[in-house]
């Protein structure tokens, strides 16, 4: 019995929606002056010529009242009629229609049978205080939208008609006298995500037709491109009203670093593109653009920085990108780091630019926004435009001294706390690192370069070293055979890790030393451990 029931409905629903001949659309407030430029389009929904000898139209205000009878003008199947004003071209009839343009109550517009045994009314605007009735309420309790002036009244689907004037009739900002309505069909994007596990990305989504009439998208796909190259493209099915199909995309493989990621649902009849995109990065391996040196104690007339470093070969964009701090206060920025090469972001770029003048102006960008760094205890995440981290460091604060910044000391290494260490030249801005180093030593290591050399014919010797250390005191001393110290060629210098002295063979008095056999001796005292290092080689003067 039930399933009877609902065959019925849907019969009778059915032949509601296919009357024979309905208005298709309404253009009743032209942008400017009304007169002149009003139309009614009219469409023969059946399978047969219909002879409008005697139909009428009318139109309310208050009430209904008839305004044009057509004359003899047959309109074959699933065409259309233009009844226009003097100034519309490619009018059918002509008539004054001065029709109600809405804006306080409902208005309408009513289609009659010379019988009266059919009508179509479409009634716009709101609230119906005229009780106007529809073709099956009265008063009538839908209605469709009060357009904007330029826009026409238009139905969703040429010709089918539910009687509901809110769902058959849409606001169309380009109208289409004697054409077939382009509904603003609205496709989205829902929740879509990407899911990372090991090398595999998976990118999942529905798609949504949000409107009230199915998608024939045979013109529709899904194009997915990968670091501004397309990677594929997919052709959509069809989708009902109001439904929606799931996809599930597994990524190719992905390059080492940032790989930008852009999902863009295409379809061009679709009136609202801002649910059409998604975009997203992934990094793959250790990021390109790391946190390179940061000033969080600057003296009361200076201002704080960070240097960024890009590690990549070539030129990289860091619009909208930001770094966020421990408290979550952010600092916003964009700007552009060539290839291997640094952007100095300030709290102040007048003041930096003061205080560094040597600094190319270029390097150096105002952020948009900036949050105070923490002097002890601080952790800063740096986010690229997609809200993607790239990376996160963290300093204690520990005997930091004024004008003193955190330097990295390989950029290529990981953040860890012992690749940090403060700047033995006070500061780099927008240059290498004091503290920089290609490798890490693990041991203690002293060596000569040449040896034998010969200050007398203008050789100098260099004295290589290395320490397990981020930053040492060093005293490097040359003794002869006897014991007795000649010349200290470093008391008690600040060192990092690796470094170099030449030493030009001379004695602490200026003297040429003679040819023969010398000991070097180096004693370094490790700031962070407090370990004592001490290395002694021999060299060779020679003539």
């Amino acid at each position: 019995m039930k399933k009877f029931y609902l065959l019925s409905l849907l019969t009778l629903l059915s032949l509601l929606s296919l009357s024979a001949l309905v208005i298709n659309e309404i253009f009743y407030d032209p942008s400017g002056g009304d007169s002149g430029y009003e139309w009614i389009e009219l469409f023969n929904n059946s399978s047969e010529a219909i002879n409008l000898d005697g139909w009428s139209l009318q139109k309310a205000g208050s009430s209904f009242t008839t305004f044009y009878i057509f004359p003899s003008y047959t309109l074959p199947p699933n065409q259309f009629l233009l009844l226009a004003e003097s100034s519309v071209g490619n009018g059918d009839l002509y008539s004054s229609l001065a029709m109600q343009n809405g804006g306080s109550s409902t208005d309408g517009v009513r289609l009659l049978s010379p019988d009266l045994l059919s009508s179509d009314t479409v009634l716009y605007d709101s609230p119906n205080d005229n009780n106007l009735p529809s073709d099956i309420n009265t008063p009538a309790i839908y209605f469709a939208p009060d357009v904007s002036s330029g826009n026409s009244l238009a139905r969703s689907s040429d010709g089918v008609d539910s009687h509901n004037c809110e769902i058959d009739f849409f606001e169309c900002s380009e109208p289409t006298p004697k054409a077939s309505n382009i509904y603003p069909i609205d496709l989205a994007l829902s929740h879509p995500e990407l899911a990372s596990e090991e090398d595999t990305h998976i990118f999942s989504t529905h798609i949504l037709n949000l409107s009230t009439i199915d998608v024939d998208n045979f013109e529709a796909t899904l194009e997915i491109v990968i670091n501004n190259q397309l990677w594929e493209s997919i052709e959509l099915p069809n989708i009902p009203a109001q439904d929606s199909i799931y996809f599930d995309i597994e990524l190719p493989e992905l390059a080492h670093g940032i790989n930008t990621t852009y999902f863009n649902l295409i379809y061009i009849n679709d009136s609202n593109l801002e649910n059409n995109n998604y975009s997203t990065s992934i990094l793959i391996g250790p990021s390109d653009l790391v946190i390179n040196e940061v000033m969080f104690k600057p003296a009361p007339d200076e201002t704080e920085w960070i240097e960024i470093y890009n590690n990549c070969e070539c030129e990289y964009l860091v619009d909208n990108f930001c770094i966020s701090d421990k408290s979550g206060g952010q600092i916003t920025f964009a700007g552009s780091i060539p290839a291997l090469n640094y952007l100095i972001i300030s709290q102040d770029r007048a003041i930096f630019l003061q205080t560094y003048p040597h600094v190319e102006s270029s390097s150096v960008i105002q952020a948009y926004s900036w949050t105070a760094l923490n002097n002890s205890d601080e952790t800063l995440t740096l986010y690229d435009d997609f809200g993607t981290e790239l990376e996160t460091m963290n300093y204690t604060g520990e005997d930091a001294e004024e004008s003193v910044s955190l330097e990295r000391i390989n950029p290529v290494l990981p953040p860890e706390e012992d690749n940090w260490g403060y700047s033995i030249s006070g500061s780099t801005p927008a240059d290498q690192n004091s503290l920089f180093l290609n490798y890490f030593p693990t041991s203690a290591k002293l060596s000569f370069q040449p040896n034998p050399f010969s200050p007398y014919a203008g050789q100098h010797c260099i004295i290589s070293f290395d320490l397990p250390e981020k930053l040492s005191r060093v005293n490097l001393k040359v003794f002869d055979l006897k014991g007795r110290e000649l010349i200290k060629i470093s008391d008690q210098s600040m060192q990092t890790a690796v470094g170099q002295f030449i030493w030009d063979g001379r004695d602490a008095k200026n003297k040429l030393l003679p040819v023969g056999i010398y000991i070097v001796l180096m004693e370094a005292g490790a700031m962070e451990t407090e370990k004592i290092y001490r290395k002694q080689k021999t060299v060779v003067i020679a003539r």
